[in-house]
């Protein structure tokens, strides 16, 4: 339902747009453009627009006369309404039948619309490479601007980049060639100024994409602060320096990864290989991320940290309980069971205060019925699956939102010893809990770093390798070395 509004940071900078295709296309009404950028326009691409009926014959026969003078293309005959059918028809194919095609629907939109609708059209639908639709998105892509706030050099820029926008953006010499003989054509038809002919020759064409996110829908609720529908805008909370770190880590794995980061409750950046959607949708098994909340119901319960329990299973339960780790002792407390992720001690501590118990307080924590865990949740199952979204929230209303409560920071002193352990270095103010589901098929890990909390998912185990997290602490320890020295301001 935002299909093509432009999504702004916690910082009021543009950052992305939504889209369920993965195509970057931002609505643009003509309000939201310069009114200089219209007559650039038609002055290049399309001088008769107002007067011609959707093919215009004396521009083809001038543009033939052009092309035979100079033995090459340097003008094309197509008018703005049928370059708008072609960009809507997604036709790019050099015969006869597409060209018909094209023509037959220049002249239905010439009936059906006004000018202006037509040229709004054009600004929503035209492609300007990268994956790029329309004229909003691509002024936000090249110049990090709305279309309204574009110089009269950057409307030309845009403008140049319409003949070919993937030849020009990777040909800049050309690019800048062509830009000054367009400036050049609107001084000589008194289009601009001068002044404003002279500021471009000085120009020094310099694109800076800013890689704009695509977010889908469904994640929308999750990180939407205000969403406008008047200017087709939506006020998140995302941090766009965290972003671009999440947005890299993923691009870089070589394993399907999801990514969420959350500060104060909040989604702050988030990634997928599958999509943005993905955190908020994807249900699965979460394996031992499950344990700490266990570890604080059997707490609750009245079981004391440093209470033994055995490491083998219970032989009237009848389990094949596989652990991750070998364990030369043959009991363990609870809290070096939390340490090791110890699953046969966390089976025989639940039975011991009853499974119920156990799902139940699984059940409040996720806010899900308690239909969704059985006595194996104890192992990190569950009926329905959660998300990784789910997971990070819980984390934060759990242990970090009530940090008067000692069994909650006993908790998460034993995880910080647990990152210690894991990361085989002191990476200060930060704590972390994996879990596994069978064969490794997804690997998790919620790390707690300074004031931000992160959730990573990385999916795919095409080398079968069976150690528990591969090598994902590693890319967890890299990414969080790279967040830290990012100039960020946590509160």
């Amino acid at each position: 339902m935002y299909r093509g509004f432009v999504v702004y940071s916690a910082h009021n900078r543009p950052i992305g747009v939504v889209s369920s295709n993965g195509e970057k296309i931002a609505k643009c009404n003509l309000r939201f453009a310069p009114d200089s950028f219209e007559s650039y326009l038609t002055a290049i691409e399309d001088r008769r627009f107002y007067y011609h009926s959707g093919i215009d014959f004396k521009g083809i026969t001038r543009a033939i006369c052009k092309n035979l003078r100079a033995m090459k293309l340097i003008q094309g005959g197509s008018t703005i309404t049928q370059q708008v059918a072609r960009n809507i028809l997604r036709d790019n194919r050099r015969c006869l039948a597409r060209k018909l095609k094209e023509t037959l629907f220049a002249l239905k939109l010439e009936n059906d619309y006004s000018k202006n609708e037509i040229l709004e059209l054009f600004y929503n639908n035209v492609y300007w490479g990268k994956n790029i639709y329309g004229l909003r998105a691509a002024s936000l892509e090249y110049f990090l601007k709305e279309p309204i706030a574009l110089s009269a050099s950057e409307q030309i820029i845009l403008i140049t980049l319409l003949r070919g926008p993937n030849y020009y953006l990777s040909n800049h010499d050309t690019l800048e060639k062509r830009f000054h003989l367009i400036s050049n054509s609107l001084r000589e038809r008194k289009v601009i100024s001068s002044k404003k002919f002279a500021r471009t020759k000085k120009l020094k064409i310099e694109l800076n994409p800013s890689n704009l996110q695509v977010y889908k829908n469904d994640c929308i609720p999750f990180i939407a602060k205000t969403i406008n529908k008047n200017n087709l805008s939506i006020y998140s909370s995302i941090n766009n320096t965290v972003q671009k770190e999440v947005t890299k880590y993923i691009s870089d794995c070589h394993y399907p990864t999801s990514l969420i980061c959350m500060h104060k409750g909040q989604v702050t950046a988030v990634g997928s290989s599958f999509g943005t959607d993905y955190p908020f949708t994807y249900r699965a098994n979460v394996g031992s991320t499950l344990k700490p909340f266990i570890y604080n119901c059997l707490r609750e319960n009245g079981i004391h940290k440093d209470q033994l329990f055995s490491t083998k299973c219970n032989d009237d339960l009848c389990w094949d309980i596989r652990e991750s780790q070998a364990i030369p002792q043959d009991i363990l407390s609870l809290k070096e069971a939390l340490i090791l992720s110890n699953n046969n001690v966390f089976v025989n501590a639940a039975q011991s205060i009853g499974f119920e118990k156990v799902q139940s307080y699984l059940a409040r924590v996720f806010s899900h019925s308690v239909n969704n865990f059985v006595p194996a949740s104890i192992l990190g199952a569950t009926v329905s699956g959660i998300t990784l979204y789910e997971l990070v929230h819980a984390y934060h209303n759990q242990l970090i939102q009530d940090p008067r409560n000692p069994i909650k920071n006993e908790c998460i002193e034993i995880l910080t010893q647990a990152a210690m352990q894991k990361f085989e270095e002191n990476i200060q103010n930060t704590f972390i809990k994996t879990g596994t589901t069978n064969h490794n098929r997804e690997r998790y890990a919620v790390v707690g770093f300074g004031k931000l909390l992160f959730g990573f998912l990385r999916q795919g185990n095409p080398i079968a390798d069976h150690s528990k997290e591969g090598n994902l602490l590693l890319g967890i320890m890299n990414f969080l070395k790279m967040i830290r020295n990012k100039i960020y301001k946590w509160d």
